[in-house]
């Protein structure tokens, strides 16, 4: 008797999910590629915006740190913005004519778009690991480095040096 293998479905586009790159949600790999793209875009303005520039904007930064109990709670402040701002583009990809791959493309961005806003939770799920260094446990808004290695995007620890995240930033894009 043969056994039959059964597949999980991909919670945003229903596909076969053929590899497990989250434990707790069942996405695909073009699902979670985009995912990626969404979330580093985020992630990346978030902890840029987060840190101090200058004395005067210093005194800000403080008074808009003690706004939030947590890290945890401050990854999800500008959410709505972001989603809609991206979302926004990748409809005038689609309704400006983008054809074959770039069409797919785009419409599975819109779809990954729509799944973030309708289970918002997964922000917090997503980057429960980026909040503080694992190495040191210093905050990765206070105090991070980004550095540009070939088409990549690091962002470490500004105290330790660990590598908490890697993007992939082609310059084409």
């Amino acid at each position: 008797m043969a056994e039959h293998a059964e597949h999980d479905t991909c919670l945003i586009c229903g596909g076969i999910q053929d590899s497990k790159h989250f434990e707790d949600y069942n996405i695909c790999t073009m699902c979670f590629d985009i995912m990626e793209d969404v979330m580093s875009e985020y992630f990346l303005r978030t902890i840029r915006y987060s840190k101090p520039t200058s004395e005067k904007s210093y005194s800000i930064y403080l008074d808009h740190s003690m706004k939030y109990v947590s890290d945890y709670k401050k990854i999800r402040e500008h959410t709505k913005r972001h989603l809609k701002n991206i979302e926004a583009k990748a409809k005038q990809e689609i309704e400006g004519g983008a054809k074959g791959t770039r069409l797919k493309y785009f419409e599975r961005f819109v779809k990954v778009i729509e799944w973030i806003r309708d289970t918002p939770e997964f922000y917090n799920y997503y980057f429960k690991n980026y909040y503080v260094c694992p190495e040191c446990g210093t905050s990765i808004f206070k105090n991070f480095e980004s550095d540009m290695v070939g088409d990549w995007m690091l962002i470490s620890c500004g105290k330790c040096g660990n590598t908490i995240k890697k993007y992939y930033l082609p310059k084409s894009i």
